[in-house]
């Protein structure tokens, strides 16, 4: 009798910690694969995708700069060094602020839907002198604008949720309607009868007046302390049809443009200070096809844009984030800085 007790006790004691030691390895297991903050959450809210709310509402505001300086020789070079002929110095500087509303809705844990739809106000100031081979004279315009920018429908797909050796990945596709005010057949005059250097559109365009369709893939990894992200996305313009794509007054020049394709790759990292406050860093790259007119490719129409993003984000609540960004322009044809700050806010 004594035996059987002492047998069954042994065996009770054996499974107890076989279930102790099952549980705590549990535990471990589950601390190795840390749960992602609020504010990381609001990050890759905008560079990923998350199909854990079933809808978020976002206004968000940016505003961009840019500044061009251009040196025009009219003339030829004596002797390799003494220049004959006319001299002027054009520029341009620009800012444009935009505001976009942006709606996202989960409708299953892999499919998310968003509709964009941006306002821009912008105002461009150009300025030259050199009239006569004078450096005194000067002339300057400003011309602005403030209207609908071109609306988009998207759609995110997540192809392979985040495994130990894998990360998220979600497939994106985008068409963007040509909604805002089109750069083509807007005349260049001339301002000021003093200084024929100067002339200047009489309006500025607030969208590309051109379909496009995009696709692309966004991937997400959790590496501790870190969360890592990086996107690739290919855009096609498709070609149409304008009664005038000129740019001289009383004088129709009837047209087909199609916009060069886009191909853009970033890089990021993300890391949370607490569960609010969370800081990024990424880079982003894009490269542009040449433009064709009439089925002809032209020249100086391609261009390849580097931009190094800072961010911060902050919970303000439950629901509501502050997601700040900054970013730097690297290359000529990229904006000398853009500082943007949205609202999202998760249902």
């Amino acid at each position: 009798m004594w035996g059987k007790i002492i047998l069954t006790t042994i065996v009770a004691l054996t499974v107890s910690a076989a279930t102790a030691n099952s549980i705590s390895s549990t535990e471990v297991g589950r601390k190795k694969a840390p749960d992602r903050s609020q504010s990381v959450e609001n990050v890759l809210l905008e560079e990923h995708a998350l199909f854990d709310q079933v809808l978020s509402i976002e206004l968000g505001y940016s505003y961009a700069h840019f500044d061009r300086s251009e040196l025009i020789l009219r003339g030829f070079l004596a002797l390799d060094a003494i220049f004959l002929g006319e001299l002027s110095v054009d520029e341009i500087e620009g800012d444009i602020i935009t505001t976009t509303l942006t709606t996202r809705w989960t409708a299953t844990p892999r499919l998310q839907l968003d509709l964009q739809v941006p306002y821009l106000y912008r105002v461009t100031k150009y300025r030259s002198r050199g009239q006569d081979l004078s450096s005194l004279s000067t002339s300057e315009a400003d011309i602005d604008i403030n209207d609908l920018g071109d609306a988009s429908i998207g759609i995110s797909y997540r192809l392979f949720p985040e495994t130990l050796n894998r990360p998220d990945i979600v497939w994106n596709s985008r068409v963007t309607a040509p909604t805002g005010d089109e750069p083509y057949g807007i005349d260049i005059i001339e301002v000021d009868s003093s200084n024929t250097n100067l002339n200047v559109p009489i309006a500025l365009p607030t969208g590309t007046g051109l379909w496009s369709a995009a696709t692309g893939l966004s991937l997400v990894k959790t590496s501790d302390p870190a969360i890592l992200f990086a996107s690739l996305s290919y855009t096609h313009y498709f070609a149409e049809d304008f009664d005038d794509i000129g740019s001289t007054p009383d004088l129709l020049m009837p047209g087909e443009i199609q916009l060069g394709d886009t191909y853009q790759l970033s890089l990021g990292v993300a890391f949370a200070m607490n569960e609010r406050l969370s800081y990024s860093f990424s880079y982003a790259q894009q490269f542009f096809e040449k433009a064709k007119i009439n089925g002809i490719k032209q020249v100086t129409t391609d261009a390849m844009t580097g931009t190094f993003n800072l961010g911060v984000t902050y919970a303000l609540t439950e629901n509501l984030a502050m997601v700040t960004s900054l970013g730097l322009g690297l290359t000529s044809d990229t904006s000398d800085y853009t500082f943007g700050v949205k609202f999202p806010y998760r249902f």
